[in-house]
């Protein structure tokens, strides 16, 4: 595992400053190693004491971790209190353009946090969807819908219906997020993991050796021997539970590994507010739960290396 100096400052009672500097230090030294600079070149080339991909990042990941809902009130608070830290931080629209530039790096940052946690060597993964309702615009005379993969959907196990998207879960055995997976409302747990195995096809990523347990829900044995066909992936889908025949020991094994998802989808539906985001388009939308899964990835680290709770993220928002 790797353990950086600065995490010392978070060991004790920490300040939001505290936070602000341990999470600038983690994400410009990735970008240092990963572009050899504090933003993405571009083709008129890095401006030197420009506001930097790495503080949009650290704007964005604290913002999280501190459970803020709207991202102009943070950046407010950020002007009339930390001034110092960010003293060229720009005004909120050209911000909302930068966000949007560097929203592809969460996930490849997420991707850092679990190799330093070496969350990443780990064979096992768990997947599992949830309901994301979202503002029913249809019945607003004047929306015109931005959100285009809003739909009805229904939750078997909640027995809800409710418009909205209905997202996935990718996270590894010690409950580390390695994906946060947008679907449309209607669109069942089988179609689903179908488009993202695709997905994960189309951008060459090496499954190879995993194995990702799942509820009865994701069960279709024809995707099951396609992704170790074509992916050398293993797809464990629980059975359905037969009227008097007792739950044998494989499926007790995959309910006990499967408990850590619920603790999971506990504090990003009550703690971080994954259900309740307020953002108006798709970009907004992707940009916030990318942002989202990033920062509880980087909670959880901080609570591996400091020893601590692994679900104690109420402490970073101070």
């Amino acid at each position: 595992m790797v353990t950086y100096p600065s995490l010392s400052l978070l060991s004790g009672t920490c300040s939001r400053s505290d936070l602000f500097l341990v999470v600038f230090c983690l994400v410009d030294d990735w970008m240092q190693t990963q572009f050899g600079h504090s933003s993405v070149p571009r083709r008129r080339g890095p401006q030197p004491h420009a506001f930097s991909d790495a503080e949009v990042l650290t704007i964005l990941l604290v913002g999280e971790l501190c459970h803020c809902r709207r991202e102009q009130a943070w950046l407010r608070q950020i002007r009339n209190s930390y001034p110092a830290l960010f003293p060229h931080l720009p005004e909120d629209s050209r911000f909302s353009r930068r966000a949007v530039r560097v929203q592809p790096l969460l996930r490849q940052f997420r991707q850092a946090v679990l190799f330093w946690a070496d969350a990443d060597l780990e064979a096992f993964r768990i997947v599992d969807s949830l309901p994301l309702p979202l503002c029913a615009c249809y019945r607003i005379r004047q929306s015109s819908l931005p959100l285009a993969d809003a739909t009805f959907g229904y939750n078997a196990s909640k027995r809800l219906f409710f418009f909205g998207l209905h997202p996935a879960l990718l996270m590894t055995a010690s409950g580390f997020v390695e994906d946060f997976i947008l679907a449309p409302g209607n669109l069942h747990d089988v179609p689903l993991l179908a488009a993202y195995l695709h997905e994960c096809e189309t951008e060459q990523r090496d499954l190879r050796g995993q194995t990702w347990i799942m509820d009865k829900g994701f069960g279709s044995q024809p995707l099951v021997r396609e992704a170790w066909e074509r992916l050398g992936v293993r797809l464990l889908p629980r059975q359905k539970d037969r009227k008097g025949e007792p739950v044998s020991f494989a499926q007790q094994m995959i309910d006990q590994v499967r408990k850590p998802i619920e603790g999971l989808i506990s504090v990003l539906t009550e703690c971080l507010g994954v259900q309740q985001l307020l953002v108006k388009t798709d970009q907004g939308l992707y940009r916030r739960t990318q942002a989202m899964a990033t920062a509880f990835a980087l909670a959880r680290y901080f609570n591996r290396v400091l020893d601590l709770a692994p679900l104690n993220f109420a402490r970073y928002a101070v």
